[in-house]
């Protein structure tokens, strides 16, 4: 990656992203009860840190309303395996090509004792086009019985559909070859990805060297197998009785990583000492690809727990350098290693740079980082508002979205507790949340981030054991959707119900020199009215937690119906814009073909009262 220099700028001169939302509004959007900077004390009477009255923002839970009845099973047992805790992703993905997302739920299963009869498996649901789900698991090739943990997708051999990968425990993972017709293959072994035994984690596609073809980077997280499972204890503060409980991370060596690179013939081959990415070690958790220094090629950040969080810089051709700490996202601000879990990245301040967000442990406020250019990085958690609601929640699943189409991201986090136990032991830190937590949506209100609860609507006051967190607009009507996955218990599908929302824009990419999944491509809204300041959007894998959204590029434009100017990058080096382009639909680009509607003008979604 090559570094672009950019010229510093004070961190209290920040502009806000409501410029941008000027030339979508006609000015800065003032929001009712704009003064809600105010937030609940760590350990207040408010456990959901709800400052806010009331938002544009709205959410309601849909997952049995739309054919979703999967229950998550993880296998708890009274040995305390240290992947218990871990949880299991989804993925909403394209995969019969119709141009809506369907919906791919992992599931585990015992890891001593028997399973449940029948046993637990993954679910595969086909959208039906209108936002419900129908269980298409039976001849899919997708019900694994196994015990999965994380998921990723891309076109791996260019062949016009998403194939899929999936981490296990203390097992070969799969790479699922999509057939075409809602089956899948899985060519893991002969394709020479099925990986270590080992705790695996979370998976990413991107195309590291620009050969056209989509590589793979897996996070191996710890050497926790079924053999190698070590017995921890703690004691009950009522009692003083020593029981089994999970181990901290640190009682595990952290496990390389590994990158596969492509060959585009159907097989990958290990590059991860070649590439330079065997060069730092962590217990890898959260992955995310992105362009961050604007240079054209896809740079690496890895979530790490309990060691130096990792930042790996393109270099071209394959080859990466480790620069977190010289970057300043390796560690705490004091200097501390944290226990990062989820991990996205978003240009909230609409400046044309992708800033980063990761999540921690309880009592470790989660880290938001503006993007200064140079692979320079500044933490700005405490002075936008997302760190104090944070601090008392076990953090995971995370990303940047533009909740109510009004020209900014906003931000979700979801949260849940390791130990079901918490309140009996001796050592539990009091004013913490619990077991099962609130997740956190943040609405951004002239540049800081408000958190909001039960103002976005009834999906925010419940409360579970969630883990990950994928997105995708799953009815078409130009708000984004998202899932969270719980341990234990069925996923809640957020179904977006904002008020009055505003235009949008959404973008499907197809490659033709690039990769066909269009990963790495990047899209810039912008318009002469308002120099400087832009809407950027990359199309990515990975990134939140064990998950991975639909591939769709998604902006909220506000009160603009045209489109002045939308600018692609491809990973190959092309750039092509379009022009005066009508809002209020989906779109396909092709490279070097243009671009083209999928769908009718829809217009912004009118309002409802659920």
């Amino acid at each position: 990656m090559r570094t672009t220099n950019r010229m510093d700028r004070s961190l209290s001169l920040i502009a806000p992203p409501c410029l941008l939302a000027a030339l979508l509004a006609g000015g800065c959007r003032v929001q009712e009860g704009q003064n809600r900077g105010h937030h609940a004390s760590l350990t207040g009477a408010s456990e959901a840190a709800v400052p806010a009255t009331s938002s544009s923002i709205r959410f309601v839970e849909e997952a049995r309303a739309r054919g979703i009845d999967f229950v998550q099973f993880n296998g708890r047992s009274e040995e305390k395996f240290f992947v218990e805790v871990l949880g299991s992703g989804a993925i909403f993905f394209d995969a019969d090509g119709d141009g809506d997302p369907d919906l791919y739920l992992l599931n585990q299963t015992a890891i001593v004792g028997k399973a449940p009869d029948p046993p637990p498996h993954s679910v595969f649901y086909v959208n039906d086009g209108t936002g419900h789900f129908i269980d298409a698991t039976g001849r899919s090739g997708l019900g694994d019985a196994g015990y999965q943990l994380g998921v990723c997708g891309a076109d791996i051999d260019n062949d016009g559909d998403i194939d899929l990968y999936v981490t296990r425990f203390d097992g070969a993972n799969a790479l699922y070859r999509n057939n075409g017709d809602l089956t899948f293959t899985d060519i893991a072994e002969q394709a020479g990805v099925a990986g270590i035994v080992a705790t695996d984690s979370s998976c990413a596609f991107a195309d590291v060297d620009g050969d056209g073809f989509v590589d793979l980077y897996v996070a191996n997280y710890v050497d926790h197998t079924r053999e190698h499972n070590i017995p921890c204890y703690r004691r009950l503060k009522a009692t003083g009785e020593r029981v089994r409980e999970y181990c901290t991370p640190r009682h595990y060596n952290p496990v390389r990583d590994i990158l596969y690179r492509n060959r585009g013939d159907g097989t990958f081959e290990d590059i991860t000492e070649a590439s330079g990415i065997s060069s730092a070690l962590g217990r890898s958790l959260g992955v995310a690809f992105a362009d961050v220094d604007n240079d054209g090629d896809q740079d690496l950040y890895v979530a790490c727990d309990r060691t130096a969080s990792l930042f790996y810089e393109n270099l071209g051709g394959g080859k990466f350098r480790e620069a977190a700490s010289r970057s300043g996202v390796a560690l705490s601000q004091d200097g501390v290693e944290e226990a990062g879990m989820g991990v996205a990245w978003g240009d909230y301040d609409n400046d044309g740079w992708l800033d980063l967000v990761k999540t921690n442990y309880e009592a470790e406020m989660n880290n938001l980082y503006r993007n200064l250019g140079g692979l320079r990085f500044a933490e700005m958690t405490g002075p936008l508002g997302t760190g104090e609601p944070s601090f008392k929640y076990l953090a995971w699943g995370t990303g940047f979205f533009d909740a109510d189409n009004d020209g900014d991201l906003d931000l979700f986090v979801a949260n849940g507790h390791l130990r079901k136990d918490l309140d009996l032991y001796e050592n539990n830190k009091g004013g913490l949340a619990g077991y099962e937590q609130y997740n956190l949506m943040f609405e951004q209100v002239d540049g800081k981030f408000i958190s909001l609860g039960e103002a976005a609507g009834p999906a925010l006051v419940i409360r579970k054991v969630s883990r990950g967190v994928a997105w995708a607009d799953i009815d078409g009507d130009g708000d984004l959707d998202f899932i969270i996955t719980n341990l234990h218990e069925r996923p809640d599908l957020c179904v977006n119900v904002s008020p009055s929302p505003g235009h949008w824009l959404e973008v499907k990419c197809a490659g033709t020199k690039s990769n066909r999944s269009g990963i790495g491509a990047r899209l810039t809204v912008e318009s002469p009215q308002v120099p400087g300041r832009k809407l950027v959007r990359e199309i990515n894998s990975g990134q939140s937690y064990l998950s991975q959204s639909d591939l769709t590029a998604h902006f909220g434009l506000g009160s603009m119906t045209t489109v002045p100017r939308l600018t692609v990058r491809w990973p190959s080096g092309l750039v092509e814009s379009f022009e005066n382009l009508p809002a209020d639909r989906i779109m396909m680009a092709t490279e070097g073909r243009g671009i083209r509607p999928l769908s009718p003008e829809r217009g912004p979604r009118a309002s409802t009262s659920r």
